[in-house]
């Protein structure tokens, strides 16, 4: 299921990348698509996947991170499939690649 977000992501020209993918300094906004595991609703029949969608964003720009992160969210609700979880991270600095991040975790309902 990344894979469609990823694409949707991709043609929205949004920088993306799957988990591992990116190396490198945090220069220009970015995001990554995670699978985060398949649960299941109580029976075998039906149950969700998650997906972590990560945003980081240039140090000394922390401003502009929210417009960037509202964008995402924006072009993310497009895709029917996908429901928030209501779970997003705090916003905190990752010194590897002197960016911020923050990630908001969705649910893609399915038939298993």
């Amino acid at each position: 299921m990344w894979q469609k977000i990823y694409l949707h992501l991709k043609s929205e020209d949004i920088d993306v990348y799957s988990i591992g993918q990116k190396q490198g300094l945090c220069d220009d906004p970015y995001v990554v698509v995670k699978e985060s595991g398949q649960y299941s609703l109580g029976s075998n029949k039906q149950g969700y996947d998650l997906v972590d969608i990560i945003i980081f964003y240039p140090i000394g720009s922390y401003s502009q991170l929210f417009s960037y992160k509202n964008d995402i969210k924006n072009h993310l609700a497009e895709l029917k499939y996908l429901r928030k979880t209501g779970n997003e991270t705090p916003v905190i600095i990752d010194d590897e690649v002197k960016g911020y991040t923050t990630s908001i975790e969705y649910q893609v309902i399915k038939k298993f």
